[in-house]
């Protein structure tokens, strides 16, 4: 380790088995690099030569070392000048060694130079600089000084402050838990709000926070924070590293709602909103293949060959792991994180009843991203009967397009509701309902019910006709009434109504309904739905499958159920053998 000799500013050498033996340790510097050429560098102290007090960053290097000097250090480390920046084996072995180097010095010198008052300690560019996170945690003593050297106090005495500004605990810039205490996600979102002149140093500078080691590849970009994280699972069982949220990815060309975004994050700014995020440690662990992680985790089905992912981690607090969306791939049998619907790439499961099941996901982000639709797209209505006066179409979730049905981000059940009004041969008003929805295989299911006069609400629909017609969509662009409750979808009676109300169940019709027990021999994902019910005065066929998401408003890449309804006529493209 080369130091700076504070008395002379001459360079001293120090082996590492002469590092535990010096009498009264060192002192270390952290400081912003400010003036770029004109930073006192290796080669400056090298030669001595007079001009280099003429370089801006000379007060600097001087004021640091008469500090060092006065505290009663002879030796001072400073990372302008004590790495020859030529030689790339020197500069990957400091990098690897800074955080030891760091935690070993009996004082860290943290200067603020656009400071000039402790009452502007929170508005420091210092607490931006991503080198500076290693540089807090790691001495058991970090002294703060202004511009002017004045000492603004330490980051106990300072700690309030300092929690604010970096949320990192208090306890652990107190010295009285190790960073280690705490989850992965909670020690990435230290570094979240970070920057480094150098995309690839973001992951380099948080080496010793993990206790990892690699080599440095600048040219890399996002690959080195990925390999970082893959240096870090293959010490740790935490899954709180796969809590971090697509939304804030740095890279603008990326459209995070529509991705495949891999399994590890791209930047540590996508850890920003995880500093409640703790692991309960029961991982059953994961190892790296040739597809990508290998990993046993709870899984929920979801629509069109989609998981909801239970991760064994959680918000401090709660009991409701998180949750994230992994999609089958068309090759192989390996899978993608996608965010959901919404465009969120995590999100609490309050009721998680999940079997388990292994996944090979990819590690990173994939070029073509592919929209997953967990709903219907209506493809075809065609209500033009005589006796039919009117329709309306209730989404549960509003999805800013009139012919779609998207059930809100990680539910099951109703994905919205087709209202007919009608008149019968005796010139009577009747009211019919038609339910699209999903059950908990993330099958998509049809009922369809026509109340009889006497008996204005089946069991499946507990409402009356007149009040379903003035529901009105709330403020948060999610509809919330009985209409919509998903009894239907987990429960299955042939027998939904008593006459002279007619029911039908999509599932009586084709005997697809079956208690599945187990993931390995779910119901075949690709059934859907072909049937005609015949109401009092018309029929109404109804069929679903699944096809290329080809609607000229979408410009998505994927897969949706498609859905055509036609009052008194089959839809034009019938089969009896395209879905069963």
């Amino acid at each position: 380790m080369r130091f700076v000799n504070t008395t002379s500013l001459t360079f001293h050498e120090v082996s590492d088995s002469e590092l535990h033996q010096m009498n009264n340790g060192y002192s270390i510097l952290s400081h912003r690099w400010t003036w770029g050429d004109d930073e006192i560098m290796y080669m400056d102290v090298l030669s001595m030569n007079p001009d280099i007090k003429s370089k801006d960053g000379y007060a600097k290097f001087a004021g640091a070392c008469t500090l060092a000097k006065q505290l009663g250090y002879d030796f001072l480390w400073i990372d302008t000048c004590c790495i020859n920046k030529t030689d790339s084996v020197e500069i990957g072995e400091a990098i690897n060694s800074m955080y030891r180097w760091y935690s070993m010095a009996k004082v860290c010198i943290a200067y603020l130079q656009d400071v000039t008052s402790s009452a502007q300690i929170d508005d420091s560019e210092w607490f931006k600089r991503g080198w500076t996170l290693q540089e807090l945690i790691a001495p058991e003593t970090v002294c703060f000084y202004d511009r002017s050297w004045n000492r603004l106090g330490d980051k106990a005495s300072l700690s309030s402050v300092l929690v604010n500004r970096t949320g990192i605990p208090a306890d652990v810039l107190k010295n009285t838990k190790p960073p280690q205490a705490y989850s992965i996600a909670q020690r990435m979102s230290w570094a979240a709000k970070r920057t480094t002149k150098r995309l690839e140093d973001r992951a380099y500078s948080l080496m010793g926070l993990f206790d990892v080691n690699m080599p440095m590849i600048y040219g890399e970009r996002e690959r080195a924070f990925i390999r970082l994280q893959e240096q870090i699972i293959s010490k740790s069982a935490d899954e709180s590293i796969f809590v971090w949220d697509l939304e804030i990815l740095e890279d603008s060309t990326r459209d995070a709602r529509h991705v495949h975004c891999g399994l590890l994050a791209t930047s540590p700014a996508c850890f920003a909103k995880c500093g409640d995020i703790i692991s309960n440690h029961r991982s059953r662990g994961f190892r790296i293949n040739q597809f990508g992680l290998s990993i046993s985790l709870g899984a929920i089905p979801y629509p069109l060959d989609a998981y909801m992912a239970l991760l064994n981690a959680f918000e401090a607090n709660t009991s409701a792991p998180y949750v994230i969306l992994l999609a089958k791939l068309p090759e192989g049998n390996s899978f993608a994180r996608i965010s959901f619907p919404s465009g969120a790439s995590i999100m609490t499961n309050k009721t998680p009843t999940a079997n388990w099941m292994e996944f090979s996901v990819s590690l990173e982000p994939f070029e073509s991203p592919l929209y997953l639709y967990p709903g219907f797209w209506l493809r075809k209505l065609d209500f033009r009967n005589s006796h039919i006066t009117a329709y309306k179409i209730l989404e549960r979730r509003y999805s800013g397009e009139d012919d779609r049905l998207m059930l809100p981000d990680g539910e099951f059940g109703t994905a919205g509701i087709i209202s007919l009004s009608f008149w019968d041969n005796k010139k009577r008003a009747r009211f019919g309902w038609i339910k699209l929805g999903f059950d908990k295989y993330g099958h998509p299911i049809c009922f369809v019910t026509i109340p009889g006069p006497r008996n204005p609400a089946t069991k499946l629909m507990p409402v009356e006709a007149e009040k379903l017609l003035a529901i009105t969509r709330g403020s948060s662009g999610r509809i919330e009434h009985p209409i919509f409750n998903d009894d239907w979808t987990f429960s299955w009676n042939r027998k939904v109504s008593e006459e002279p109300s007619h029911g039908y169940d999509s599932r009586d019709h084709t005997g697809y309904f079956v208690e599945c027990h187990s993931l390995d021999h779910a119901c075949d994902p690709y059934h859907g739905f072909d049937f005609t019910f015949n109401a009092p005065v018309f029929d109404i066929a109804v069929s679903a499958r699944r096809i290329p998401d080809i609607s000229p408003t979408s410009g998505r890449r994927g897969e949706v159920w498609a859905v055509d309804l036609v009052a008194g006529t089959t839809p034009e493209y019938h089969n009896s053998s395209c879905c069963w």
